[in-house]
């Protein structure tokens, strides 16, 4: 019985340890990750996308280059892995705005993918505004439009589905061309200003698509 027990927790001591070992492993990739992606945002504020290579990415982070191949084939699945990360926190951010019936919804929406940019402007700087932004912007897109439609569902709005599609894509792509404009020129006005110059150019289309 005793020898039993003694078996038991040893067992259990001993999956603790595996535990704790995976944990500090999971840390370290993590960390390494991080250094990688850091080092990608700061080569692609510097020269075109298609000139980074592996070697520049881990010579900027201090690593050895085999420690890229560990994790990624190309430079394109770093970025790929960069731009699903920063699009799921857009994701997720823009979940959480409330829309409530008999409120106004559209500049609290507005306002908070401003606050985004801004908060995030050198990461979004630099996936907006290179070779490839088609593809990012297409993802930041998708979701502006899945917000769109939550809306539509919560103030339980009944439209025409063919002209809806038409107009969830011209208001999504429209702001998304705004901001990039606004991201190309420097952001020479505040979050507040843009969102209300947004607001100004939008909402007429948004009276259509959601009508009071």
């Amino acid at each position: 019985m005793v020898e039993k027990e003694m078996g038991l927790i040893g067992e259990r001591l001993l999956e603790r340890m595996n535990t704790m070992e995976n944990g500090k492993i999971d840390r370290r990739i993590k960390r390494t990750k991080t250094m990688m992606r850091d080092a990608l945002v700061d080569l692609m504020s510097e020269m075109p996308f298609g000139e980074i290579t592996a070697k520049d990415i881990t010579s900027r982070a201090d690593l050895n280059r085999a420690t890229f191949y560990l994790h990624y084939n190309n430079v394109f699945e770093l970025l790929d892995e960069l731009e699903d990360e920063i699009a799921t926190s857009f994701s997720q951010m823009v979940e959480k705005i409330s829309i409530k019936q008999g409120e106004e919804w559209e500049y609290p929406i507005v306002g908070h993918i401003c606050s985004f940019i801004v908060d995030n402007q050198k990461l979004c700087r630099c996936l907006l505004l290179n070779p490839r932004s088609d593809h990012f912007a297409r993802k930041l897109t998708e979701i502006m439009k899945r917000k769109g439609l939550q809306v539509k569902e919560e103030l339980g709005v009944r439209f025409d589905p063919v002209q809806e599609g038409y107009i969830h894509q011209f208001i999504a792509s429209g702001a998304m061309g705004m901001m990039k404009q606004w991201l190309l020129e420097g952001m020479p006005i505040s979050k507040e200003e843009m969102t209300d110059f947004v607001m100004l150019i939008i909402r007429p289309i948004f009276n259509i698509l959601l009508p009071e």
